[in-house]
């Protein structure tokens, strides 16, 4: 029974470490507000105008209208 418990608290720890890195991560993106330089989906640079009129954008024009006609 103790080895079982000592493999669930290892697989617990993976879990939470996972978890703590997916929370970095997002954490990192969103904290490069307002927006991004490069669009989020091609890596292309974000031009100055669109930021200017979108100022949280995350994607180039091109990318943001493929992803909203993909939802």
């Amino acid at each position: 029974m103790e080895r079982f418990a000592d493999e669930l608290d290892l697989a617990q720890c993976r879990i939470d470490q996972v978890t703590e890195l997916a929370i970095a991560a997002i954490r990192a993106r969103t904290s490069r507000t307002p927006g991004r330089e490069t669009c989020l989906d091609c890596g292309c640079e974000i031009p100055a105008k669109r930021l200017l009129h979108v100022p949280n954008a995350t994607r180039c024009t091109r990318c943001q209208e493929r992803h909203e006609r993909l939802q």
